[in-house]
Order: C-alpha cells, then sequence, then structure tokens
C-alpha cells in the first residue's frame, strides 16, 4: 500500500493540474467569446451609425431646400431629379418622398407610379404632426403600400417661415440591406438584430419575417439590456429560438437604435471542449502509464520476493539435506554392519527354525530400513532421481503392507480401485517413501482411530489421442482436517501444526517436490471436521503398454 502511495498522490496532482487547467480555459474561451461578440456589435453600431447620419445629412438639406422654397410646384421636374442624384448616394434606402400638410406626396423618387392616397394615418406623419420638435425620427417596420415590401422610415417635419407644419420628408431605408451586409459577416449560429431603442425589431439575420417589427421590450434579454447602460454583454437565451447565445448591445448615441449581435454558445465553446478533448486524453493516457509503470514495478517486486523465498528455501533445504545425506550415510553404515552380523549369524542357527524367522524378520526390517536411507539420499540430492515407466496399480499393492505397518493397529487400509492399469513414469523408491508420509499424516490427523481410502483412477484426456492424461492416487482420512488458512501453507517447507517434537515440517514440501520431478500435479482438499484428501497426478506415460520395470 505505501509502495503505491506515490502513484497514487501523482495521478491526484495530474488530475488537479488538469482540473485547473479545464477550469482556466473555460473562462478564458468565455472571455474570448465576449470579445469577439462586443467588437463585433460595435463594428456595426458603428457602421449603422454612419448609415443613418448619410441618410439624415441628406433628410436634413431637403428640409431645408424646401422651407427656403414654399412656392415650389409639386412633383417639380428639377426637384425631383436633385432627389435621384441624392438617392444614387444612398444604396440602402428604396425611395424619397415629401409628405404635404394634408398627407399627400408631393414629391417623389417614384413618381409616378406612386399611388395618390393620404399617408395622415402613417405613424411617422402623426409624430411630427404632433411633435414640433425638427429632430430625426425613426419609425417602426412598415409594409409599402406602393411595391408590398418592408421599409423603415427616417423623417424630419417640415416647417414653414411662420413655423406652422409644412411636411415631412421620408427616406424608405430597407431592412434588406442590413441583411444582406449581415448575412456577409459570419457568426456561425449566432445573430445579428437592429432594434428601435423602444424594443421594436427593425430587421434580423438570420431572417424571420414574423418578428420584424415585433416589440421585444418585455422579453429577455432586451429587457435587461436596457437596464444595464449603452453597451454591455451577457449570456442569455434567445426569446425567439430558444438558443443560448452570448449577446453582446450598444445603444447608439446619434440615433434611437440599439445594436445587437450574438454568438451561439456551442461555437463559441467549441475550441475549449476540443482542447479539453486533448487534455483528458494525454491525460488519460499518462494515468495509463503510470498504472502499468505500478503493475510492472508490482509485478517486478513480487518476482523479486518469490526469487527471495525460493533461494532461502533453496538454503535451508540444502542445509537439511547435508544434514540428511550425513545422517543417510551414518545410518546406512549401521545397517550394513548389522546385515553383515545377520549373515554371520545364519550359518550358526541354521538348525534352529525359530532363530531363522527372527532373522529373516530381521533382513525385511533392513530391507525398509534401506529404503528410508534411501528416501533421506534423495531428499539429500545425494541419490538421484532414478524414474523409470511403472504399473501404479501394482507398486500401490506390494507398499500395502508397509503402510498398514506405518499406520498402526487403530487405523485401517482401505484400497478402492481394482483392475486399474497406469503406466507413469517415476521413482518407484519416493513413491513408496511418500505414501508413507502420507500415510503417517493421515494417521496423526486420527487419534482415535479410523480408516484410510487409497484410490487409483485415470482422469483427463490428452487431445492427440483422447487416451487418459493423468493417473490420479487419491490418499483420503477421517481425521480432523485443516482449516483454509493451514490448507493453503501444508505443502511449504518448516510449516507444522503439530507442536515442538512432532513434526520438522518437510513431510508434505517433500512430496510436493516429488511431485514437481515427476511432471505432475498435487492437491489437497480438506475441511475442518472432514478429513482431508490428498490427489497425486502423474502423466500417464504416452507407451502406457511399455513392459513393466518391476522395480
Amino acid at each position: 500500500m505505501l509502495q503505491s502511495a506515490p502513484t497514487l498522490i501523482l495521478a491526484l496532482c495530474i488530475a488537479g493540474l488538469l482540473s485547473a487547467e479545464l477550469w482556466r480555459s473555460y473562462w478564458a474561451a468565455r472571455q474570448d467569446g465576449e470579445r469577439t461578440v462586443f467588437n463585433l456589435v460595435h463594428v456595426l453600431s458603428e457602421q449603422t451609425a454612419r448609415t443613418v447620419q448619410s441618410i439624415d445629412l441628406n433628410i436634413q438639406d431637403i428640409v431645408k431646400e424646401l422651407s427656403d422654397n414654399p412656392s415650389l410646384p409639386d412633383n417639380d421636374a428639377d426637384f425631383r431629379a436633385e432627389l435621384h442624384n441624392r438617392l444614387s448616394t444612398l444604396p440602402y434606402v428604396r425611395a424619397i418622398f415629401v409628405i404635404g400638410p394634408d398627407g399627400f406626396i408631393t414629391h417623389d423618387t417614384d413618381y409616378p407610379t406612386t399611388p395618390h392616397v393620404s399617408l395622415a394615418d402613417r405613424q411617422y406623419f402623426k409624430a411630427h404632426v404632433d411633435d414640433r420638435s425638427p429632430a430625426l425620427h425613426i419609425g417602426p417596420p412598415l409594409m409599402s403600400r406602393s411595391v408590398n415590401r418592408w421599409f423603415i422610415s427616417l423623417t424630419r417635419r417640415i416647417e414653414g417661415k411662420d413655423g406652422r407644419f409644412a411636411g415631412v420628408v421620408v427616406a424608405a431605408m430597407e431592412p434588406r440591406y442590413f441583411k444582406e451586409f449581415y448575412q456577409k459577416l459570419w457568426v456561425g449560429d449566432g445573430t445579428i438584430a437592429l432594434l428601435l431603442a423602444d424594443g421594436i425589431l427593425l430587421t434580423r439575420s438570420p431572417t424571420d419575417e414574423g418578428v420584424v417589427a415585433k416589440s421585444f421590450a418585455d422579453a429577455e434579454p432586451f429587457k435587461s439590456l436596457l437596464s444595464r447602460g449603452n453597451r454591455g454583454v451577457l449570456w442569455s437565451e434567445s426569446p425567439i429560438d430558444g438558443v443560448r447565445r452570448v449577446v453582446g448591445y450598444q445603444r447608439l448615441e446619434s440615433a434611437p437604435l440599439v445594436m445587437l449581435a450574438t454568438l451561439n454558445e456551442h461555437d463559441v465553446m467549441e475550441p475549449w471542449r476540443s482542447h479539453a478533448m486533448i487534455e483528458l486524453s494525454g491525460a488519460g493516457i499518462l494515468l495509463v502509464l503510470l498504472v502499468i509503470l505500478q503493475w510492472l514495478a508490482w509485478r517486478y517486486r513480487r518476482r523479486e520476493e518469490l526469487a527471495q523465498q525460493r533461494l532461502e528455501r533453496t538454503q535451508r533445504l540444502e542445509s537439511i539435506g547435508r544434514f540428511a545425506g550425513g545422517v543417510a550415510h551414518d545410518l546406512g553404515n549401521l545397517l550394513r554392519v548389522i546385515r553383515s552380523s545377520v549373515l554371520l549369524l545364519r550359518p550358526t542357527v541354521s538348525d534352529r527354525p525359530e532363530a531363522l524367522g527372527v532373522l529373516d524378520e530381521l533382513d525385511g526390517s533392513l530391507d525398509s530400513g534401506r529404503e528410508l536411507v534411501n528416501q533421506l539420499l534423495s531428499y539429500a540430492r545425494d541419490r538421484q532421481f532414478q524414474a523409470g515407466a511403472t504399473d501404479l496399480a501394482r507398486l500401490i499393492t506390494d507398499v500395502l503392507p508397509i503402510l498398514k505397518q506405518a499406520a498402526g493397529p487403530r487405523i485401517s487400509i482401505v484400497k478402492t480401485f481394482a483392475d486399474v492399469r497406469a503406466i507413469c513414469v517415476i521413482d518407484d523408491a519416493q513413491f513408496r517413501a511418500t505414501m508413507v508420509n502420507l500415510v503417517l499424516n493421515a494417521r496423526d490427523a486420527m487419534p482415535s482411530g479410523g480408516a484410510i481410502f487409497i484410490d487409483l483412477r485415470l482422469v483427463g484426456e490428452r487431445k492427440a489421442d483422447n487416451r487418459p492424461a493423468w493417473a490420479e492416487v487419491a490418499i483420503r482420512d477421517e481425521g480432523t482436517g485443516m482449516s483454509e488458512h493451514v490448507r493453503k501453507q501444508a505443502f511449504d517447507p518448516f510449516f507444522t501444526t503439530k507442536g515442538p517434537g512432532s513434526g520438522n515440517g518437510l513431510g508434505l514440501n517433500q512430496v510436493a517436490d516429488f511431485i514437481e520431478r515427476c511432471a505432475g500435479q498435487a492437491e489437497l482438499v480438506s475441511e475442518e471436521g472432514k478429513g482431508t484428501t490428498v490427489k497425486l497426478r502423474f502423466p500417464v506415460s504416452e507407451a502406457d503398454d511399455a513392459s513393466d520395470t518391476g522395480r
């Protein structure tokens, strides 16, 4: 846990730095969007102000000329030509006309196609009748009665020399001009709009005829804009299409108009999303590399620990082996002396059958002792592993008397198999020692007596010829069993639960070592109170019909 702490701290640092960078870049993207829309609306406001100022200057000139010439006849050709000249310099104005005090047109650039109707009902005419101010008046969009198109009226009052109302000069500015100009500016899914100061929409791009001349004075964001001052930026949803946008606005100083420009929040934040995706991908790759490095470090440490454990185990086993080898040699020498004595005694008691029987039993015990010596030498590596093809069924049958003797009078040995032919390449002596070892362990697990069951069967199949792959020898007892903790350590060297003086913890480890040298498998199945089963699996010889060596 402590070894992974630096990696965890580094991962948290990466996550913290990533979060800080994403937070910083997020607000930077929003600020960039606000600056962009603020600059855009400022440029558009300047362009709109110059357009209105250019129209107004021409209207003022016409008002002065008419005030100076009150007797100018209606539809005077020279005056109409002058109006056309002025109109040619104003591409955003469709027509210029003059309305007399009675509401009828007296001069018109569209003459003679304009219908002769009274315009006294038009709002821009009424505004000047009621208001004596000569200031420029910009009216809401109206549908032209002559050409059936929207226009925005820019008008000024004409006064006679006596100060009485003498008519109105009108410049019909077309919203289409602004739409065409706005469409040349890329704003993505944003909008550009021009409104009167009272919230009436004059024109909008993209075009939406359904909202032209509609008042947005009580709708957001225009309602908030009116209370924020002459210019600014805010984030709001459009009352027209419901899309959330960053809104830049500016109230013109020279005219009662408000310029509005918006950028879609999705378009504004798109660079940040791309940046965030790159940052997240990079951080993800880095974290994956950290995890891989941590795993490799853990794996390396684990290998080192296992190597150290194997080294320690080897060193301990070598020490035990040298000790066992010394004891085995000394014991072997002693057995040879005893056997020599037995050989010397035989001729002297040839006429005494009872004494010869005793010597025969002693000779058999010497054979068992010799097997034990061989077992010790094998553990000490002083005796080479002598493997040969052997029938396990015959070998188990041969070793049964020794097993019964090792089990003692209170334990019965039960062979539960018959007619099984299992030819395996093993060392007969070590197999016998292994069986004795397991029976002794089973006996110790049944202090009150019981039975030990020995079974042999063929399991698994070889892919090559579908013949049995393993010969499994199972030794099962009815003893006290093992806990899971003990079971997992049972094959470890020097591990024992028998207490001081009752075991050295090498028995099962020797079994595991023998099975490993036979290229086999060992499995221990146990449960407290339900006995223990040790399963030894040996590879079945491919030439299972090989002659039994009979060793």
